[in-house]
């Protein structure tokens, strides 16, 4: 570091610490090339850490050899990169270290990345400051946020841990993070807040660092502005901000100020457990991705101090499992609004409305005026609407009408169907309505972090089959989400084509503002596609109604026997009932309205013609025999119907070849016979088994599927086997349990898929790959 006292806040050009991390690479130039003979994974990690421009790369890519490919980066990195940027780039190639093994002794030693002397002052001090800065951590706090130091996202984080020790401790890792610039400002702070204590922490030995401090002066602490830097690693440290840039780029999304992913179900993949996770980011986290990955990353790092697991685990996760779905998306951005409001505090007028236990003053197209209840009422509408909505995610036949004046219509009569629903964890419910009840902005902002993670949990992207368990090597697997069978045939194109092309644009309606148009085009489309589904007197003469006149159509056509739950998507009925229940016009609420454009479109794709609609395969469970783990189960394909019948393809993943047992049945509806559920051919379990039990039931011809100690499953014979067996069970004292229908799965390697199929009126599997099916 130069000299002399006027340096700036930058390092010195012609510092060590400024040439040291170029200088390595370009001395190791020569090894660098002959080993990055796969430069596509370092790219890659370097391009996410936006350390590449998209000209950068393509110019890499557009080298024909792999020797001028790593040339051409080094040469980028020399040229075009700082020292700063220079230190990412050498903790990508950390990251990819695995791809070039030729490397990993170069790179192990170089483990440790400059830091500048303030930073690793603080470094040094961090946990003797932790325990002596209770009374300064917050004036510091706004000192540094003033400077401009603190984001206002930062300054929140640090002002809602609940200890002072957890407040320190949130700032200095935050200003460990943000590296040398930001190390400084803190120092110049704790100096003008806390003379003996920054005399304690020895803070004149870096007086050559900090010119604008005036160590020997008692005037009044002054505003210092200081820019500040790009998030970097700490070596290791506790911030994490190293590991956190790691698993951001494993991650392979961006990840910011928007919600799109269910950062809690990361916490569990990486072996943490649920409780702990959810708790944590209940606990004064914002709602963004942002703050919750760097909440669970911080949680298994202080747990652990194992970054290389967590990094090896989020690499064989599948980004999949973590996305939202675009409802899933859009409710949240809607919650946001709610949280901006409540932040802003202008949500805090009294009013005399019961919220949880009334909400006729909340939606209605005639009841609801927004200026008589301001953003109040508006912060309860999204609250009702987002619980109201869930329902459609949550239940098998959603509550109908949210406007009702029964109990069931209120927020408390929401909660209450929900409470027994596996789908919502109840201990979200329950703290959600306490906050509720309490009322006071601390509890409606932590009532929107509940309301955030119940949302989370009912949209992923996919509808995959979770697996829970094993208990005992069983598997149960459950859709992620919801699918209803119904009596429903779908719509061919061309009508819906017709339906939608018959509205006139809204654009002709001068008399109307832009968010009234469009909710009244979308009233009307969607009034349309239901005329579709059960023809209607009256709406083919609609030519230019009011939407009065349209909502009151869309609410009377739904209480028709076509549009019940053994008809129609029960869940699809319940969203176009919020529809004209919630206004995005009169609310004043943007998101609403996309979140009523998503329903359209949930409309339209449910009304085309499909074999979904009136048949569902349900795969219940798996039960592994011997120690190998189930990792997954997914359908790589959807329902094809052919030759008579119904198939699909299922895909199994094992930690090892195994043998397992699926447990299937089938739930469909034909016009003949009406709704049906079919588990044939019937599996029953027999165990408490001695040699002549054994021997007994194998006399009786049923099919053995598997056998393990005392136990034994076989499938059913011919006519008359399940009495002769009830007679066998009895004689013998066996207990009998029927397991429904089961097919045994023997696999040769870790990956298999399987086909069922769903013909005359029982069920078969064949294998596909990988293994084979009895």
């Amino acid at each position: 570091m130069a000299s002399s006292p006027q340096i700036s806040h930058d390092f010195a050009p012609g510092s060590d610490v400024r040439q040291t991390v170029k200088a390595r690479l370009l001395a190791s130039q020569k090894l660098l090339v002959a080993s990055i003979y796969n430069v596509a994974p370092l790219l890659d990690c370097v391009l996410a850490a936006s350390l590449l421009s998209q000209d950068n790369y393509h110019d890499i890519k557009a080298e024909k050899t792999p020797q001028n490919r790593a040339r051409k980066l080094l040469e980028i990195v020399q040229a075009q990169m700082d020292e700063s940027e220079a230190t990412h780039f050498l903790e990508c190639l950390r990251e990819c270290k695995q791809h070039y093994p030729r490397l990993r002794t170069w790179l192990s030693a170089e483990t440790e990345i400059p830091s500048g002397p303030t930073e690793r002052q603080l470094q040094a001090h961090f946990y003797s400051l932790c325990g002596r800065m209770s009374s300064s951590v917050l004036p510091i706090s706004l000192a540094l946020f003033s400077s401009s130091t603190l984001t206002q996202f930062e300054l929140e984080r640090i002002q809602a841990a609940p200890t002072p020790t957890q407040q320190t401790q949130t700032l200095l890792s935050i200003c460990l993070s943000k590296g040398e610039n930001a190390c400084k400002s803190f120092y110049e702070a704790l100096y003008n807040e806390d003379q003996h204590l920054a005399e304690d922490m020895n803070v004149t030995s870096l007086e050559r660092y900090l010119p604008s401090l005036s160590l020997n002066c008692d005037s009044e602490a002054s505003s210092v502005a200081i820019a500040v830097e790009e998030t970097r690693d700490t070596a290791g440290h506790l911030p994490y901000s190293g590991v956190l840039r790691q698993v951001k780029a494993q991650l392979g999304v961006a990840v910011g100020d928007e919600a799109r992913l269910n950062v809690c179900e990361l916490g569990v993949a990486v072996g943490l457990p649920r409780r702990t996770v959810r708790e944590c980011l209940l606990e004064g986290v914002s709602i963004e991705d942002a703050s919750q990955l760097e909440a669970v990353v911080s949680l298994f790092m202080d747990k652990t101090q194992d970054a290389d697991r967590l990094l090896s685990r989020v690499a064989e996760l599948g980004i999949q499992r973590l996305q939202l779905s675009e409802r899933g998306c859009l409710s949240l951005k809607l919650l946001q609004e709610a949280e901006a409001v409540l932040r802003s505090g202008s949500h805090s007028h009294p009013h005399t409305w019961d919220h949880l236990h009334d909400q006729e003053h909340l939606h209605g197209p005639d009841q609801l005026h927004v200026r008589d209840c301001g953003e109040q009422c508006r912060v309860w509408a999204i609250f009702s609407f987002v619980l109201w909505d869930s329902l459609a995610e949550a239940l098998e036949e959603p509550e109908m009408k949210p406007s009702s004046r029964s109990k069931g219509g209120s927020l408390a009569g929401v909660l209450q169907h929900l409470q027994g629903c596996e789908r919502v964890e109840a201990v979200l419910l329950k703290e959600l309505e306490q906050c509720w009840e309490e009322g006071g902005a601390e509890n409606l902002l932590q009532s929107v972090r509940l309301l955030a993670q119940i949302l989370r949990d009912l949209h992923p992207l996919q509808n995959h089959l979770k697996l829970s368990g094993p208990v005992d090597g069983l598997y149960t697997c459950k859709l992620s989400r919801i699918h209803r069978v119904t009596s429903f045939q779908g719509i061919s194109a061309r009508v819906i084509r017709k339906a939608l092309n018959s509205v006139i644009p809204a654009s002709v309606h001068q008399d109307l503002m832009p968010r009234a148009q469009q909710y009244r085009d979308l009233c009307l489309q969607v009034a349309r596609l239901l005329y579709t589904v059960q023809p209607e007197k009256g709406i083919s003469d609609f030519t230019d109604p009011p939407i009065a006149e349209v909502t009151q159509h869309i609410c009377l056509m739904l209480s028709r026997p076509a549009f019940n739950s053994q008809a129609f998507d029960a869940s699809i009925r319940h969203r176009l009932l919020a529809l004209i229940e919630f206004n995005p016009a009169r609310l004043g609420l943007g998101p609403l309205m996309q979140l009523h454009q998503e329903t359209l479109s949930d409309l339209l794709h449910y009304l085309q013609p499909g074999e979904h609609h009136s048949f569902w395969f349900d795969l219940q469970s798996v039960r592994v025999l011997g120690q190998p783990r189930l990792l997954s189960v997914s359908r790589p394909r959807g329902l094809v119907a052919i030759d008579d019948g119904v198939e699909e393809n299922f895909r199994f993943i094992t930690s090892e070849a195994t043998s397992f047992l699926v447990r299937l049945r089938c739930l469909g509806y034909e016009e003949a016979k009406g709704h049906f559920l079919v588990s044939e051919p019937r599996c029953f379990s027999a165990s408490q088994l001695g040699e002549e039990s054994q021997s007994a039931i194998r006399w009786l011809g049923g099919e053995i599927l598997a056998e393990e100690e005392n136990k034994m499953w076989v499938r059913e014979g011919g006519s008359r086997w399940r009495e002769e067996l009830q007679t066998v069970a009895q004689r013998h004292s066996v207990q009998l349990f029927d397991e429904g229908c089961l097919f045994k799965v023997t696999t040769f390697e870790i990956e298999c898929e399987v086909k069922f199929i769903y013909r005359c009126g029982r069920l078969w599997a064949k294998a596909q790959k990988g293994c084979e099916v009895l």
